[in-house]
């Protein structure tokens, strides 16, 4: 009898014993479910954090910003938009920069002229109207290279490409390109009339060139005084002084030009 007590104390006892045992394993399942549940749901949190609307909104965001800077940044301003508009109605490129299909010759033109005779051009711009009494007595080749290019209709559309404030206004390269060379009319000649006494003064207009008897299409018209000799001066301003000085005024130290201004035709009347 004591041994029968004894087998049921200890069969009592191993009962408890397992019972505390699957106790024990299922309070570790839970914390180990809790675990798991806690590590999911912290990376589904980041993984949402990271790929939040308020994150693709901010992203958005500086991109417009960016784009918008960026369009300020190239868009024309409201003065370049008006004198390009000019000269679209005058039928030319939309950009002032845009390249110019003009011709070439080989040699420059044969006299034509009369140096007798009064030369006048008319130069019309998207800024206005500016008249130049051509001196065909001083410098008859010089000033029938520029007759000859503006009834061929050589100048229209072209920029002034190179404009310094007062110092001068500087156009007639086909490349619309700032002062640099190109092919001009496919020929170069002499200077002539190119070291006038006391230098030159506002109003006068001359031949650009990279050197001695390189003169082709480029041409400048001067605001202030000029001392430097080299350039075949061949014209003044006689008339719509006013125009130069507003193309003037729209240069820079660098010679680029803040607003590009475009000669729309160039005429020249013979008396």
């Amino acid at each position: 009898m004591p041994s029968e007590k004894r087998a049921r104390k200890r069969a009592a006892r191993d009962a408890k014993m397992e019972a505390l045992a699957r106790q024990g394993r299922r309070r570790a399942a839970v914390r180990r479910t809790i675990t798991v549940v806690v590590i999911v749901a912290v990376g589904v949190g980041i993984y949402f954090l990271v790929r939040s609307p308020s994150h693709k909104a901010a992203t958005s965001a500086s991109s417009t910003s960016t784009t918008s800077i960026s369009s300020t940044t190239t868009a024309a301003s409201p003065a370049q938009a008006t004198a390009d508009a000019a000269a679209v109605a005058a039928g030319c490129p939309q950009s002032p920069t845009t390249p110019l299909n003009k011709p070439t010759w080989s040699s420059p033109p044969p006299m034509t002229i009369n140096a007798s005779n009064t030369y006048t051009a008319t130069v019309k711009t998207d800024a206005g109207t500016f008249t130049i009494a051509l001196d065909a007595k001083d410098a008859p080749k010089t000033v029938n290279n520029f007759v000859f290019l503006a009834d061929q209709h050589f100048f229209d559309c072209m920029a002034f490409m190179r404009v310094i404030p007062g110092f001068m206004n500087q156009t007639g390269s086909p490349n619309q390109s700032n002062g640099g060379s190109d092919s001009g009319p496919g020929y170069q000649f002499a200077n002539e009339n190119a070291s006038p006494p006391g230098g030159y003064t506002s109003g006068e207009v001359a031949m650009a060139n990279s050197g001695a008897n390189t003169n082709g299409s480029q041409f400048f018209v001067l605001v202030g005084p000029y001392n430097n000799s080299g350039y075949s001066l061949f014209g003044t301003v006689t008339s719509g002084m006013a125009v130069v000085q507003k193309i003037n005024a729209d240069g820079s130290a660098s010679g680029t030009p803040v607003v590009t201004h475009r000669m729309l035709s160039v005429t020249v009347a013979e008396s």
